[in-house]
């Protein structure tokens, strides 16, 4: 599941009103002036200079204090500062909560230390941004992929610590990399293309796979948890399962047909922006792109069996699941650019809970140990929730530009953010 993207339109200003309606100009007018109307006449000394105003002169010129908004207070513990522009990605290692790796706008990544900010590795190479960053499920490699149709693949050479990596392969890539993920169990990396192509490796063999059939940009993907299937959708509407081992498709689903078609805002077809696939492998949750739609998928019998539609009509949304211990209710959560978070029965398919931003939100990270969730925003700031009673437990503040992505450490104790700032904060949980 990639984290929200296309999040370049936050909600507009209230009723469309413009400060320059309140400052009309007026033609001059000559007026008299009679001596009983004026107050007071201050006389200057000889060599006396009379101010004036200057057009590109300062208030602190003028004498006035120069008003500017103060910092966020910062509530993090350590912060990453080595980028020199906006951080677009994060990924943090399996096994050893110190470990996390970071990319952005500089077209570096970064391995880094959790605890006290310190750079393990730099990752040069990429010649665009770094989009996506991500370790694999036994810790041992580190995909990097980016806007220059670059996949690079970084190997582990401390086995205990994972403290020590180098470079150790590039993968053919045919355009801008918009997602990828590593397979459950084995050392198998899948990406998604902005020119619609999946490829699949093997890695350290790098032995491919290609899956062909998109009709356009693929938005997102992923192993089902068995790792026996492949789901990926585009920005078209569609949703495509495919075997792994053959690279043939066993259903394609078009979200922009049906029943349950997804609403269309001022486009031909709805896109599909995240999914995610609950443990059984049975459903498949859908988030959209710009038509604020959420859609559940029996994976079984390749049907959508509902549509959650109470985002607002414009929002991008990102979907996640949580599967309580025992007899616990699943839910299905939706956080959109409309700046709600959403908490569906994924049974009932009822909406139980809505949480706020004050703007759009970009980011949902969920703590399976302790049933809260994350969510970062457009207004710099990150809040962590209760999944059962939807209260707000803490605010992580910080930043000075927009949350990107958030992350959590293996051990759950550690929540990382990156922004447009260029800086990766670390909070305690």
């Amino acid at each position: 599941m990639g984290d929200i993207k296309e999040i370049d339109d936050p909600p507009t200003g209230i009723d469309g009103m413009d400060d320059g309606a309140h400052n009309e100009q007026h033609p001059e007018e000559d007026t008299e002036v009679n001596e009983e109307d004026i107050d007071e006449v201050i006389e200057f000394q000889e060599g006396e200079v009379l101010m004036e105003d200057d057009e590109n002169g300062t208030d602190e010129e003028m004498g006035e204090p120069n008003e500017q908004s103060e910092p966020p207070f910062d509530s993090s513990i350590t912060r990453f500062t080595k980028h020199e522009e906006p951080v677009f990605c994060l990924a943090t290692h399996p096994l050893n909560p110190e470990i996390c790796a970071s990319g952005g706008a500089d077209d570096l990544g970064y391995i880094w230390n959790t605890s006290n900010g310190q750079e393990i590795l730099k990752l040069e190479g990429h010649k665009d941004s770094l989009s996506v960053i991500e370790f694999s499920r036994d810790g041992q490699f580190l995909a990097t992929g980016g806007v220059d149709a670059t996949i690079k693949i970084w190997k582990n050479l401390d086995p205990k610590l994972f403290s020590e990596w180098e470079f150790l392969m590039d993968l053919e890539a045919s355009e801008e990399v918009t997602w990828l993920t590593w397979h459950p169990k084995l050392t198998v990396l899948l990406a998604g293309f902005s020119d619609g192509q999946i490829y699949m490796w093997q890695i350290p063999s790098g032995s491919m796979r290609v899956f062909a059939g998109h009709d356009s940009m693929t938005t997102c993907g992923n192993f089902t948890p068995d790792g026996q299937k492949i789901l990926s959708a585009t920005d078209s509407g569609m949703l495509f399962i495919w075997d792994p081992k053959t690279g043939t498709t066993h259903n394609k689903i078009n979200l922009n047909e049906g029943k349950f078609a997804l609403r269309r805002v001022q486009q031909e077809r709805s896109g599909i922006n995240s999914l995610v696939i609950n443990q059984a492998c049975t459903i498949c949750v859908l988030g959209g792109i710009a038509n604020g739609g959420v859609r559940l998928v029996n994976l079984k019998i390749g049907t959508v069996i509902a549509a959650l539609d109470e985002h607002e009509s414009h929002a991008t949304v990102e979907v996640e699941m949580f599967e309580p211990e025992g007899l616990g209710v699943p839910l299905v959560i939706s956080a959109g650019t409309d700046g709600t978070v959403l908490i569906h029965d994924a049974a009932s398919f009822k909406l139980r809970n809505t949480l706020r931003h004050q703007d759009a939100i970009t980011t949902l990270v969920i703590h399976r140990a302790t049933g809260q969730i994350t969510t970062g925003s457009l207004d710099k700031t990150l809040s962590t929730w209760d999944l059962k009673t939807a209260q707000q437990l803490k605010v992580h503040s910080g930043h000075q530009d927009v949350v990107h992505m958030a992350k959590l450490t293996s051990d759950h104790k550690k929540l990382l953010s990156c922004s447009d700032d260029g800086n990766v904060l670390v909070f305690e949980i």
